[in-house]
């Protein structure tokens, strides 16, 4: 059982490999084939019925100068008139080449005349010898000439005697082989015409699958303005014009992708400028409104506490949480729209909520900044986006990481602006991760935040190992607002 399931898979491994052959190697090893197989065929039948000619006639030849000889020589052989029976056999040998030898025989079986220069080989004595007497008998033996058609014939019925010739198939032989190199050659030639007309045709039909081929590969990359090259009406040139349809159908798909994607994204910058503004306004109500109320009630406590001289424990502990208080409302006020990111820029502003977020956690996270000071400040919402980013990171440092170490770095190059948010913490599963999607809201915004303003956003992260979030935003395409150019 074991050899003939390994029999069938040899057998279905074959017939894989041959199916998997290019079509123009398949065309053309059949064109190849069929002139081999043809070829054979024809040569086969040719060497058959030329060989059965050839015999045939040889046959007929011979014996028709056996008879023609044998009238000839009838009266000499009974009168015994051996030189007349010489002449004979000399004329006969000049007008027929290929004509090997003449025994003539009497009626007792003696050698009367022969055409040998020396004696009669024995072994044609032997061939005449066990001849009948009354028929022609006619057999084919095998000589260093090749095969010599030998018959005996008897002289007036076998009572005058008995002759013997024997004829070379070396002539007709010869035009056999020139007759059958004539056909090898034709042969050849209708081969080479074969596989050549075979060698167009399957350029004819394959270039125009590879140019389909190279026109679906581009389409499959992205470009769909590829269109294929339509050269027949015939099943190939169907399915070009159906993958034309397809790519126009992919590139109007597209289009209306990207319209309603930078429709979303126009819709999304908005939201998220009208949210910043709204986190300012927030931010500033918080600080000038709330906050200075606050303060003027601590003071207006403080001076009332003063002047009835109230030295009550708990009149301590509510001016201790009015002060909380007011501290907790500059805090809320920083988060929604610190104000040293738009006064003094995205790198105080960085520093101020690094140490703040150090303070909170309690452990050490490093902050770098390198921006040249002859570069100026980075564009506005640059500076937004890179310090919700920030946030963002650290947030989810704080919620999940469990990290004992951090650190943010901003670099910024010529074209465009780095920044790199490291921790040490427990890491997770990037694709686990990318298949909740939405789910994971954190690293979505992180990555819509940049998309708004054409960056980019690697995260690197490995369970046990830490996360790395990699932010790069390019400074050539950013639009300078009106308050970056006030600056």
């Amino acid at each position: 059982m074991a050899e003939l399931a390994n029999t069938r898979g040899w057998a279905s491994g074959g017939i894989r490999w041959l199916l998997s052959v290019p079509i123009f190697f398949k065309v053309l090893g059949i064109g190849a084939l069929v002139a081999v197989v043809f070829g054979s065929v024809m040569l086969y039948l040719l060497e058959t019925s030329t060989r059965d000619l050839h015999r045939k006639v040889l046959v007929r030849r011979v014996t028709t100068v056996a008879m023609n000889l044998a009238e000839s020589i009838e009266d000499p052989l009974i009168t015994g008139d051996e030189i007349s029976i010489a002449h004979a056999i000399e004329r006969t040998r000049r007008s027929m080449p290929d004509l090997r030898y003449v025994v003539v025989r009497d009626r007792y079986g003696r050698v009367v005349s022969h055409s040998f220069q020396r004696a009669v080989p024995p072994d044609i004595l032997a061939v005449s010898a066990s001849a009948p007497r009354s028929k022609s008998k006619v057999e084919a033996l095998s000589s260093n000439e090749g095969l010599i058609y030998d018959i005996c014939t008897p002289i007036l019925r076998g009572e005058a005697g008995m002759i013997q010739t024997g004829i070379s198939d070396r002539s007709l032989g010869e035009q056999r082989r020139v007759l059958v190199r004539l056909v090898l050659g034709a042969l050849g030639i209708s081969v080479a015409g074969g596989i050549t007309c075979t060698l167009l045709l399957t350029h004819l039909m394959t270039r125009p699958i590879h140019l389909l081929r190279e026109t679906a590969e581009r389409v499959r990359a992205g470009d769909f303005t590829a269109r294929a090259l339509v050269f027949s009406e015939d099943e190939i040139g169907e399915l070009a014009r159906t993958m034309n349809r397809l790519a126009q159908s992919l590139e109007e798909y597209r289009r209306e992708v990207d319209e309603k994607e930078a429709a979303r994204a126009s819709l999304i910058g908005k939201i998220v400028q009208i949210q910043e503004e709204e986190r300012k306004y927030v931010a500033q109500e918080l600080h000038d409104q709330l906050g200075q109320s606050i303060s003027h009630v601590l003071l207006t406590f403080q001076g009332a506490r003063k002047g009835c001289g109230c030295c009550d424990v708990k009149c301590g502990d509510l001016e201790n949480e009015m002060r909380g208080l007011i501290d907790e409302v500059r805090r809320l006020a920083w988060d929604m729209r610190p104000a040293a990111l738009d006064d003094l820029g995205l790198d105080s502003a960085l520093d101020r909520y690094v140490k703040d977020v150090s303070a909170r956690l309690g452990i050490p996270i490093e902050y770098e900044c390198v921006i040249p000071p002859e570069s100026g400040r980075l564009p506005s919402k640059v500076e937004v986006t890179l310090y919700r980013i920030v946030q963002e990171a650290l947030t989810n440092v704080i919620r999940h990481a469990h990290a004992s170490r951090v650190s943010v770095v901003v670099l910024r190059h010529d074209a465009h602006v780095t920044l790199v948010v490291e921790d040490n913490g427990r890491g997770f599963d990037l694709e686990s991760v990318r298949s909740r999607g939405s789910k994971s809201l954190g690293l979505v915004g992180i990555r819509e935040r940049a998309a708004l303003i054409g960056g980019d956003v690697e995260f690197e992260s490995h369970p046990g190992k830490g996360t790395e979030v990699l932010v790069s935003i390019p400074l050539e395409t950013q639009q300078y607002d009106d308050q970056d150019s006030n600056r």
